[in-house]
């Protein structure tokens, strides 16, 4: 009886390894396939926020530069001025 045991065991052991093969090459596959589309789509959001934030900053007269904290301040009063 010990030994049917010990065959049942080990045939369960070969499905797990077999299963944990294929689920790492679908998870590689994965990220190769579908990270560089995820990356793309991220780029493009990031553009259009950028260009929507642009537009929106040239229709209320103000400026984006944001090199220091300086400017940001000065622009920021003169818009609240109504320079």
């Amino acid at each position: 009886m010990r030994k049917v045991l010990s065959k049942v065991g080990q045939s369960t052991l070969e499905y797990v390894i077999v299963l944990t093969a294929i689920v790492a090459a679908i998870l590689f596959a994965a990220t190769q396939f579908i990270k560089p589309g995820v990356n793309r789509i991220y780029d493009e959001t990031g553009t259009k926020l950028n260009d929507t934030a642009t537009v929106f900053a040239n229709k209320i007269g103000i400026s984006l530069n944001t090199t220091g904290a300086a400017a940001g301040a000065a622009a920021g009063a003169a818009a609240g001025a109504g320079v």
